[in-house]
């Protein structure tokens, strides 16, 4: 596609930022590798011809831990040893992320990776399942409910939509969706930007410096990686809500709602439409966390998964 004068302007001026700003950041992120400790932990299974990493510790009723974008398993590393004592928890790395193959030509849209979790659940002997679902997990869990709700026991639903209602693309993401400026957002993008625009994403700033950004821009820092999660967002199948609140509203199974609520992408009133379509659900908000609920507030949202997860054991 041939580009306007102003768009090649625009190219060159953040690919020139890109270079600079990148130089003093270089040394930041520790490369994932075999050293890893979550890698050590976990296993591969083939699903769908896509090598698959994963993580199962503990016994007991299973719960899935979906994670969101652009992160991996690693989201959930607080979690695992509180739930496991009690629970045989699997949280994997989906395909196009952490140790996951990354297949160029896959389809990333959200029933595509539906039907990959069914396929990873029959790989790994699962039948039924509570799940943890946060971000774009919420879509990909609803689809595996709507597609094979005969394998889910449980929801605890955090941060996520079914609906467009009440949902904001934050612009960093607009960016690598958007054309003629998704070719910019991919070759431009640089570690200060992903910072600025997830700092946003959280209640409390400091809680996103460190750790998290060196994980978040080793998820983006490679063209391919970027490539792959502008498949993923342009992805999003937003005229699937029909689909999913019939489904949600079928099921009759525990429901907890989770919610940072000084979340700009995906606001409290979300708690608020979920209700309408899951009356049993059971709500926990945290007015002093925001998207991020599983690094903003680890402790207290593993606590009261747990406390879920125990009341409603029978059922799961």
């Amino acid at each position: 596609m041939r580009r306007t004068p102003m768009e090649m302007c625009v190219f060159r001026v953040l690919v020139v930022l890109s270079l600079v700003t990148s130089i003093g950041c270089a040394g930041h992120a520790v490369p994932w590798g075999e050293e890893d400790p979550r890698y050590l932990k976990g296993a591969f299974v083939s699903v769908d011809g896509k090598k698959t990493f994963y993580i199962d510790h503990g016994d007991g009723p299973v719960v899935v831990l979906l994670h969101g974008l652009p992160l991996s398993s690693w989201e959930w590393r607080k979690f695992i040893p509180v739930l496991a004592e009690n629970y045989r928890v699997i949280t994997p790395d989906l395909y196009g992320f952490g140790y996951s193959d990354r297949p160029r030509d896959a389809d990333y849209s959200w029933p595509a990776y539906g039907e990959w979790l069914n396929h990873f659940l029959e790989a790994i002997d699962v039948d039924r399942a509570t799940f943890v679902v946060t971000d774009i997990a919420g879509p990909i869990g609803f689809e595996l409910l709507a597609a094979h709700p005969e394998k889910v026991s449980g929801l605890v639903i955090a941060n996520t939509w079914y609906t467009d209602q009440a949902f904001h693309m934050p612009f960093l993401l607009k960016l690598l969706t958007w054309s003629p400026t998704g070719w910019m957002g991919i070759y431009a993008t640089n570690r200060p930007m992903v910072v600025m625009q997830t700092r946003v994403l959280f209640a409390d700033k400091a809680k996103s410096e460190g750790e998290f950004e060196d994980q978040l821009w080793m998820s983006v820092k490679t063209i391919q990686s970027r490539k792959i999660l502008q498949k993923v967002l342009r992805g999003f199948r937003l005229d699937h809500k029909d689909m999913f609140r019939r489904s949600l509203q079928a099921f009759d199974g525990p429901v907890l709602l989770a919610w940072g609520e000084q979340d700009p992408a995906v606001p409290p009133e979300n708690v608020d439409l979920f209700k309408l379509i899951l009356p049993q659900a059971e709500i926990e908000r945290y007015s002093d966390a925001g998207h991020y609920l599983s690094q903003e507030k680890p402790q207290e949202f593993s606590a009261r998964i747990l406390k879920f997860l125990n009341q409603h054991r029978e059922k799961l």
